[in-house]
């Protein structure tokens, strides 16, 4: 019995005791240590800066004497201060070295941005219809139409309905040449950043042409629009470019409405190299999946019927 009781009173010591000690080591860590506050982290000490040296004291210039030449050491102290230029100032003493910064951790944003700031789409509107010619420039309604719809379809592609975030970037790209293509090329070197900014918030300010997604392409191109192939590791284009092919954030375009060869036109220059401004090469992998059957009739499933 009394061992039973002992046994008790130990168990009973160790459930309180080593709480309790680890309790008061947990305190003596966040409030003995003299710091600001409780688990204060430590910060990036600069070294200290160096102290600055003492001036010596002005002395009488002594008489020079031909007899007593200067002591290689005093000629070889007086070198760098004959070398030094009148004016000039001395060196500063190195700054401290800084800790990390939130800047550090800032995303960069594309120059296009900037493009944007303040565009204004009437002016925009005039330099789609009358262009520059003085710089090579021809009027955008001539391929992309009066109300950049082209009236003929073709490869030319309908810029209303798209974002004036996606035109700005594709102008830029042309004007650069991570998007190649001779006649886009020319043109948008031709444009300053601002007209860029002008026209991408013109025609983003249009509504696209009428819908008829689904209405022809058939099965296999609404099961690609909609599900995707999980065995090619093709996922479902709406994924990106939203339901019924109406886009999917700024730089998602819009898909819809756009003409059959337009579409086929930049899924071969994705599948073939010859248009790599994608996102890490994310549309350049998903063609190289689909056969050209897939082509077809995703592009009819999205321009829908003439």
């Amino acid at each position: 019995m009394i061992e039973h009781r002992n046994g008790i009173l130990i168990a009973v010591a160790l459930m309180v005791g080593v709480p309790a000690i680890t309790l008061l080591a947990t305190l003596h860590q966040m409030f003995g240590t003299g710091g600001d506050g409780p688990l204060r982290a430590s910060a990036v000490q600069a070294p200290p800066a160096p102290a600055p040296a003492a001036k010596p004291a002005p002395q009488a210039p002594a008489a020079a004497s031909p007899a007593s030449p200067a002591s290689p050491a005093a000629a070889a102290a007086a070198a760098p201060a004959a070398a030094m230029p009148a004016g000039a100032a001395t060196p500063a003493a190195a700054a401290p070295v800084p800790g990390r910064s939130a800047q550090d951790f800032s995303a960069s944003r594309p120059a296009w941005e900037g493009y944007l700031q303040g565009a204004d789409p009437a002016l925009g509107k005039q330099l789609a219809a009358s262009g520059k010619p003085a710089a090579g420039v021809q009027a955008c309604v001539a391929c992309h139409g009066q109300a950049g719809i082209t009236p003929t379809g073709g490869i030319f592609p309908n810029l209303a309905g798209l974002t004036p975030e996606y035109i700005a970037k594709q102008l830029a790209d042309f004007r650069q040449g991570t998007r190649k293509q001779a006649l886009m090329n020319t043109v948008a070197q031709g444009l300053s950043e601002q007209e860029i900014g002008q026209l991408a918030a013109y025609y983003g300010s249009l509504a696209g042409p009428p819908l008829h997604v689904g209405e022809t392409g058939g099965e296999a191109a609404r099961k690609l629009d909609q599900i995707g192939d999980g065995a090619r590791a093709l996922p479902a284009c709406a994924n990106c470019h939203g339901l019924r092919g109406l886009g999917e954030g700024p730089l998602l375009p819009r898909l819809a409405g756009q003409s059959k060869e337009y579409f086929a036109d930049q899924i071969n220059a994705f599948r073939n190299g010859s248009r790599q401004n994608d996102d890490v090469g994310v549309m350049r992998a998903f063609a190289q999946r689909l056969t050209d059957s897939e082509v077809e009739a995703l592009g009819q499933y999205y321009a829908g019927p003439r």
